[in-house]
């Protein structure tokens, strides 16, 4: 009943390209109607009225936007509003000919276009219901009611349990897989309850649902307990995924592009992970496109590029592209890719306020938590890292190395996902200004508190930090007929990141980075000028510190200088934390810093280094002088390179382990990791 067959005859990767949506910016500045009485209020309003329980209307809001509206602004896969209600059109759909009848077919199915489906229930106009809160809780609420009952015989399901086909269809979900995924998780906030942004509601553990009764839906696919698995040539089982995730596997290429050269292939190096190369590191990325479009480009070899995984941000389905023992080409880093498992979300690192969905965060937790578990990860932004905290691997790769998955990734939800939340290292009391009244001495205000020497991580408020920044929207868009880039400051929004100034001044320039700026010009608010962002996790050693009226200014050590970030009492970013920290020896006045730590020239066999010898890759624009320090992301490292070199591994020495015997440190430099050979450096405990 849910929707025709013929209609995803495409398979997976296009399951729901409907919602794969190349998110149209709306006008910048586009504001949301707050409801009347707040959130609680208006989710009471609209489960009377439509007659959905309480609990399931709330946990649904929640699943789908985390109870944010966004200021109005879309998802990623074309989302409006706390209840996610789409707005498709032909022109928007992710990979397909705008003017072909599939698209047309896609376009007009109204369990897609859910937001004109869902104005329609309750008279409304579609633009009220994708801007206007009330409204569009009304109107997600309507929708949901009006599946449960075409499941229900025309009447409204009483208990709360009854309405779990209907939620799983409000997923969009074409596959059993994904639909039950988004179904347990709204009904797990059912029986235990939300608490977050202040608003809290109650679970009813009694509530009981039936996953049998998603066959009414008719969806393509087992549930996921029963999710048939693919057998890699190396004996690998895949997809390698939670059983509880809908996964499919769908091979990036390993194929030649000249049929007569064994080194032309792409996408990615087999490998026999990790008992060659330990796995460390699980790097988070977006794609810059649609999800269909972006795992069709992983599965042709000229890309010279793939990612293990790639989540959809509709309703968090998991494509597995690369088994997770071979080495995937995602960070134009091979001293981080060889050690590194990469996660790609369909998205975009600055889109107009396009922002990822609660679907892909809970999704990538999930599948974070199981690949930590199988790899001894540990669950910490030292090691679960963005590409945009990356280093090019050489000089000349500093600039154009990319910077996502953005400053709209909210960071600190996600690790509160993952059961890893950003804490400080000691309570630090209720923020208020110096000398405010009250027996407890604020923590903040105490000159004990983040002395010099000490560590603080960066952590401000995603929701309360809201900054505008500049970039090109659409830039890379694949959709037939896109308007090209549209460049300028983005709407104020939600973001992970503190600024860097030269000086404990708002007025002060922002930090210059080199490679960025060479003519020693001052930073911007462009978001791909990393240099004068610090993001949260990120740990830096204190500097300097100055307490003011307003707040605290925190100055670190930062890419070999001094950066100063503010800390106002009503957003304090500056939490107390500890970490190893490096410092140069004593008596060397500064040490070099390098793109990737590999073996030394004489760790290499004759026949590799005939024909592929790498050696650390000096950062020429960087140095750490006497006197600074900085964090470690774990214990020194031997340098280690992995030769690949012809597709079948025929060539002499093929898929061979060079490892070193120089010990090398990775720290966080500036926005970005870096390494410093072990031997230049003295580390202690902060």
């Amino acid at each position: 009943m849910r929707r025709a067959t013929t209609m995803w005859a495409a398979g997976s990767a296009l399951a729901l390209a409907a919602t794969a949506l190349v998110a149209a910016a709306p006008t910048a500045g586009a504001a949301s109607a707050a409801p009347s009485g707040g959130l609680p209020a208006a989710l009471a309003a609209a489960g009377r009225e439509s007659g959905v329980p309480l609990g399931v209307l709330e946990a649904l809001a929640y699943q789908e936007s985390a109870w944010n509206d966004h200021g109005g602004e879309p998802s990623t896969s074309g989302g409006y509003g706390i209840m996610q209600l789409t707005e498709i059109s032909a022109a928007t759909l992710d990979g397909l000919d705008p003017d072909s009848a599939k698209a047309a077919a896609i376009a007009a199915d109204p369990h897609l276009d859910t937001a004109g489906t869902a104005a329609r229930l309750i008279g409304a106009g579609v633009d009220d219901v994708k801007r206007d809160d009330t409204l569009n809780i009304r109107a997600g609420a309507a929708l949901l009611a009006s599946y449960a009952k075409a499941l229900n015989g025309g009447k409204t399901p009483v208990a709360a349990g009854a309405w779990y086909a209907a939620v799983a269809e409000y997923s969009g979900a074409a596959d059993t897989s994904t639909a039950q995924q988004f179904a347990d998780r709204v009904f797990d906030g059912v029986r235990t309850g939300i608490s977050v942004g202040g608003v809290t509601v109650a679970g009813d553990p009694s509530v009981q649902t039936a996953p049998a009764s998603l066959s009414a839906l008719h969806l393509s696919g087992p549930p996921p307990a029963a999710r048939k698995t693919a057998t890699a040539a190396d004996g690998t089982v895949l997809p390698e995924c939670p059983p509880t995730l809908g996964c499919d596997y769908n091979p990036a290429a390993l194929a030649l592009n000249d049929p007569a050269d064994l080194t032309s292939y792409g996408n990615y190096d087999p490998a026999d992970r990790p008992a060659h190369s330990q796995i460390r590191y699980i790097t988070i990325h977006d794609t810059e496109g649609g999800f269909a479009g972006s795992v069709n480009w992983f599965k042709n070899p000229v890309a010279y590029a793939s990612a293990h995984y790639v989540i959809r941000s509709a309703d968090g389905h998991v494509t597995q592209m690369v088994p997770t023992r071979d080495i995937a080409w995602d960070s134009a880093n091979w001293s981080v890719y060889q050690h590194s498992i990469s996660i790609e979300h369909e998205g975009w690192a600055i889109h107009g306020a396009a922002w990822y969905t609660e679907a892909q965060y809970e999704t990538t937790a999930e599948l974070v938590r199981y690949l930590a578990r199988k790899y001894d990860i540990p669950l910490d932004r030292q090691h679960i890292i963005g590409h945009d905290e990356v280093p090019g691997s050489r000089d000349s790769g500093q600039a154009t190395q990319h910077w996502d998955p953005g400053p709209y990734w909210d960071w600190s939800h996600f690790m509160d996902l993952l059961g890893a939340p950003i804490l400080p290292s000691f309570p630090i009391g209720a923020p208020g200004a110096p000398g405010a009244s009250g027996a407890a001495v604020n923590r903040l205000a105490d000159p004990a508190f983040n002395p010099l020497g000490s560590v603080v991580v960066v952590k401000p408020d995603f929701r309360g930090n809201l900054q505008v920044v500049s970039g090109c929207t659409e830039a890379n868009d694949p959709t037939p007929g896109a308007t090209p880039g549209q460049c300028g400051e983005q709407p104020a929004q939600a973001t992970n990141f503190v600024w860097l100034r030269t000086a404990p001044d708002p007025n002060a320039p922002l930090l210059s980075e080199p490679y960025l700026h060479a003519d020693g010009s001052a930073g911007t608010d462009a978001a791909d000028d990393w240099g004068d962002k610090a993001v949260t996790g990120q740990k830096f050693v204190v500097a300097d510190r100055r307490i003011t009226r307003d707040g605290v200014w925190t100055g670190i050590w930062y890419g070999g200088r001094e950066a100063w970030f503010a800390s106002p009492w009503t957003n304090f970013s500056a939490m107390p934390s500890t970490a190893t920290v490096v410092k140069p020896k004593a008596g060397l006045a500064s040490i070099p810093v390098y793109a990737t730590a590999a073996p030394e020239a004489s760790a290499y066999p004759p026949p590799i280094a005939a024909v592929d010898l790498r050696t650390p890759k000096l950062l020429t624009k960087y140095s750490i002088p006497a006197g600074q320090a900085y964090v470690t992301s774990g214990p020194a490292v031997n340098g280690e390179y992995w030769f690949a070199y012809n597709i079948d591994g025929s060539a002499p020495m093929d898929r061979t382990e060079v490892v070193g015997t120089t010990e090398f440190y990775l720290i966080q430099f500036n926005h970005r990791m870096a390494w410093v050979n072990a031997a230049d450096v003295d580390a202690s405990q902060s």
